[in-house]
Protein backbone atom coordinates (compact mmCIF):
# COMPACT_ATOMS: atom_id res chain seq x y z
CA UNK A 1 0.00 0.00 0.00
CA UNK A 2 1.62 3.36 -1.00
CA UNK A 3 0.72 6.89 -0.04
CA UNK A 4 -1.57 7.44 -2.66
CA UNK A 5 -3.44 4.03 -2.32
CA UNK A 6 -4.45 4.99 1.01
CA UNK A 7 -5.92 8.28 0.11
CA UNK A 8 -8.16 6.77 -3.05
CA UNK A 9 -11.27 6.16 -2.14
CA UNK A 10 -13.33 2.83 -3.19
CA UNK A 11 -15.68 4.46 -4.98
CA UNK A 12 -12.90 5.05 -8.32
CA UNK A 13 -12.93 8.93 -8.00
CA UNK A 14 -10.32 10.94 -7.87
CA UNK A 15 -8.79 12.29 -5.01
CA UNK A 16 -7.09 15.50 -4.30
CA UNK A 17 -5.94 16.63 -0.57
CA UNK A 18 -6.40 20.17 0.04
CA UNK A 19 -4.74 21.34 3.12
CA UNK A 20 -7.96 24.21 4.51
CA UNK A 21 -5.36 24.40 7.46
CA UNK A 22 -1.80 24.66 6.99
CA UNK A 23 -0.77 24.32 10.63
CA UNK A 24 1.88 22.23 11.47
CA UNK A 25 2.81 21.48 15.13
CA UNK A 26 6.10 19.28 15.70
CA UNK A 27 5.99 16.33 18.21
CA UNK A 28 8.63 14.75 20.16
CA UNK A 29 6.58 12.73 22.44
CA UNK A 30 3.10 10.97 22.08
CA UNK A 31 0.88 8.99 24.25
CA UNK A 32 -1.21 6.08 23.40
CA UNK A 33 -4.54 5.67 25.08
CA UNK A 34 -6.28 2.24 23.51
CA UNK A 35 -9.86 1.20 24.13
CA UNK A 36 -11.86 -1.34 22.83
CA UNK A 37 -13.65 1.27 20.54
CA UNK A 38 -10.46 2.82 19.59
CA UNK A 39 -6.97 4.29 19.82
CA UNK A 40 -6.39 7.71 20.71
CA UNK A 41 -3.06 9.75 19.44
CA UNK A 42 -2.15 12.42 21.97
CA UNK A 43 0.90 14.98 20.34
CA UNK A 44 3.26 16.87 22.28
CA UNK A 45 6.42 18.88 21.89
CA UNK A 46 8.24 17.78 24.60
CA UNK A 47 8.23 17.84 28.55
CA UNK A 48 7.78 21.12 30.55
CA UNK A 49 9.40 21.75 33.87
CA UNK A 50 6.07 21.66 36.09
CA UNK A 51 6.91 25.93 37.81
CA UNK A 52 4.29 25.39 41.10
CA UNK A 53 5.90 21.74 41.70
CA UNK A 54 9.84 22.52 41.49
CA UNK A 55 11.52 18.95 40.06
CA UNK A 56 8.28 17.85 38.50
CA UNK A 57 7.58 17.95 34.65
CA UNK A 58 4.23 17.84 32.37
CA UNK A 59 3.38 16.91 29.18
CA UNK A 60 0.97 19.63 26.98
CA UNK A 61 -0.71 17.68 24.64
CA UNK A 62 -1.45 20.02 21.36
CA UNK A 63 -2.98 17.54 19.72
CA UNK A 64 -5.43 14.36 20.00
CA UNK A 65 -6.79 12.22 16.98
CA UNK A 66 -8.66 9.16 17.62
CA UNK A 67 -9.41 6.66 15.39
CA UNK A 68 -10.51 3.01 14.89
CA UNK A 69 -8.58 0.34 15.50
CA UNK A 70 -8.59 -0.64 11.85
CA UNK A 71 -7.16 2.78 10.54
CA UNK A 72 -4.97 2.81 13.73
CA UNK A 73 -3.60 -0.42 11.99
CA UNK A 74 -3.18 1.08 8.53
CA UNK A 75 -1.39 4.24 9.55
CA UNK A 76 1.08 1.83 11.31
CA UNK A 77 1.34 0.04 8.00
CA UNK A 78 2.02 3.35 5.97
CA UNK A 79 4.43 4.34 8.70
CA UNK A 80 6.18 1.62 8.85
CA UNK A 81 6.65 1.24 5.10
CA UNK A 82 7.28 4.80 4.73
CA UNK A 83 10.24 4.55 7.23
CA UNK A 84 11.39 1.41 5.31
CA UNK A 85 11.81 3.39 1.93
CA UNK A 86 13.40 6.15 3.60
CA UNK A 87 15.82 3.90 5.10
CA UNK A 88 16.55 2.42 2.00
CA UNK A 89 17.15 5.69 0.03
CA UNK A 90 19.12 6.92 2.93
CA UNK A 91 21.84 3.24 2.82
CA UNK A 92 22.12 4.14 -0.90
CA UNK A 93 22.39 8.05 -1.10
CA UNK A 94 26.25 8.84 -1.63
CA UNK A 95 28.43 8.42 1.83
CA UNK A 96 30.07 12.46 1.44
CA UNK A 97 27.72 14.58 1.12
CA UNK A 98 30.02 17.28 2.79
CA UNK A 99 30.41 20.40 0.40
CA UNK A 100 34.32 20.05 -0.92
CA UNK A 101 36.30 23.04 -1.96
CA UNK A 102 37.34 23.48 -5.65
CA UNK A 103 40.85 22.62 -6.29
CA UNK A 104 42.91 25.47 -7.71
CA UNK A 105 44.63 25.44 -10.40
CA UNK A 106 48.31 26.97 -10.35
Amino acid sequence: MSNNDAAKPTTGQNLHIRYDDTLARYATQVALNVSEEDVVLNFSSGLMPDASNPGEAYLPIHTRIAMSHNNAKKLAALLAQALNQASQQRAQAPAAAAAKLPSLDK
